[in-house]
């Protein structure tokens, strides 16, 4: 990470939130010993004072809001498997950078030719071999890629062109649409890595004919969540009829592992996981940024990324790519990434902004600091009232959607694939990095979008 001073003094207006975990009074997960609610039942938590905001037959989980002593008033409903306080948590929010900023034969960064004006600044397309895959035809066509994120910008002029009409969110008081103006939202950039359109203008996405089903299941203003929106939003993506979910979502050092109450959220999501697995989605998440070794972390879990059936993606970076824009390394593994050999699937460009010097290098005509340019380059908000803005920001966050973008590929190629040979076929096509075979830090490799799809 750079230091405070030098990210303020470009505008970095986005930090890493502390790590905290309340209970919410108000809202609590309802499993079942089956698949749903009998009538007699929902007569029964309406009589112990509880609402039913969702029912969620498909997992037998109910989401239900209810003052404090709901959990004891519950406890004699027949058939319920748990009844537990949902929690609030904190999820991890990269550091970004803004910069204000308005079917040929591709080239890769940073000589590409390309009249998406920007595309020269997004290295992480040339590290992964993107215009490979589109010189092969293959742009994304035809497949769905759910961003369960931070919500989105819906007007931005390189995310509209994609984005689903049915994009919805699960945050109380929250529209999917991010409105707050000249700010980073997070969900917008996740997006944009995937599927900005190719149209003249920007930057482009790794799958830039692929739709974007956003999904809202983070607070837009605090990055904050509950396990009751992303169990919803994972369900509602599955019977959407998404290919891809993509969960660019890290709980600030990790969920404490040990507690009953925790031990019963994580297993409603794992429903929900399981649920869409059987609905053939392929689930895509973030391996998050406390650069700590999951191999030998016994106390605490990466959520969502260690969960059963979910591809964790570790970070991969160049260091002062300005300097080198045609030999540097962009495989170096990001300082801040999780890492371990039993916990890393695959790895993607993430980003780094720990380069130490602060001189300038000029890329794609704008002149910044050298380490600015390592970061990753994308959508990411708005200026009132038809201005796009662009951000360069860091973390697995944004390798996540790198491999999301390239399993897009894939299935817009192959109609009826199923997500278990996508998965295959992504490792297959990686590049092995660091030791033969699977590595602490890259898995079974950083993806390559052209070997994918060959």
């Amino acid at each position: 990470m750079k230091t405070t001073s030098k990210r303020v003094a470009l505008a970095a207006a986005v930090c890493a939130l502390a790590s905290t975990a309340s209970v919410q009074a108000a809202s609590y997960i309802v499993q079942t010993h089956g698949n749903a609610l009998s009538q007699s039942q929902l007569n029964a938590i309406a009589a112990a004072g509880g609402t039913v905001r969702a029912h969620l037959p498909q997992i037998g989980v109910a989401i239900v809001d209810a003052d404090d002593g709901f959990k004891a008033r519950a406890a004699g409903v027949s058939g319920l498997r748990s009844v537990t306080a949902d929690i609030r948590m904190q999820f991890d929010i990269p550091d970004a950078v803004v910069q204000d900023e308005g079917a040929p034969n591709f080239a890769n960064p940073p000589n590409s030719g390309e009249d998406d004006t920007r595309f020269d600044l997004q290295w992480g397309m040339k590290a992964i071999d993107a215009a490979g895959a589109w010189n092969a035809g293959w742009r994304g066509a035809g497949a769905v890629v759910a961003v369960l994120d931070s919500g989105i910008v819906c007007q931005h002029s390189d995310i509209a062109p994609n984005l689903l009409p049915n994009s919805t969110s699960f945050v109380p008081g929250e529209s999917v649409c991010h409105n707050i103006p000249n700010a980073f939202n997070h969900g917008t950039h996740v997006a944009g890595i995937i599927a900005a359109a190719d149209n003249a203008f920007g930057t482009i996405g790794v799958a830039p004919e692929a739709k974007i089903l956003a999904v809202k299941v983070l607070s837009g203003v605090t990055g904050s969540g509950e396990f009751a929106g992303i169990i919803q939003g994972i369900v509602y993506a599955a019977d959407q009829g998404a290919n891809v979910i993509n969960m660019s979502l890290g709980v600030t050092d990790g969920l404490p592992k040990g507690g009953a109450e925790t031990a019963e959220l994580i297993n409603a999501t794992k429903r929900a996981v399981q649920y869409a697995q059987s609905r053939n989605v392929l689930i895509i998440a973030s391996s998050g940024n406390d650069a700590r070794d999951l191999d030998h972390d016994a106390n605490t879990i990466a959520f969502p990324a260690q969960l059963p059936g979910v591809l964790a993606v570790a970070a991969t970076a160049p260091e002062a790519w300005g300097h080198d824009l045609n030999g540097a390394d962009l495989d170096l593994p990001a300082s801040y990434s999780n890492y371990g050999q039993s916990a890393i699937h695959l790895a993607g460009p993430g980003g780094d902004f720990d380069y130490p010097g602060n001189e300038n290098c000029t890329v794609a005509g704008l002149v910044r600091p050298c380490w600015v340019f390592d970061g990753v380059f994308a959508p990411g908000g708005f200026v009132p009232p038809n201005g796009n803005l662009y951000f360069w920001a860091t973390g697995t966050s944004m390798a996540a959607p790198h491999v999301s973008g390239v399993a897009a590929l894939i299935f817009g190629k192959y109609p009826g694939i199923k997500a278990q040979k996508v998965e295959q076929l992504l490792r297959a096509g990686a590049d092995d990095l660091g030791k033969p075979g699977k590595d602490d830090f890259y898995g079974q490799g950083r993806v390559n979008a052209a070997a994918s799809v060959d």
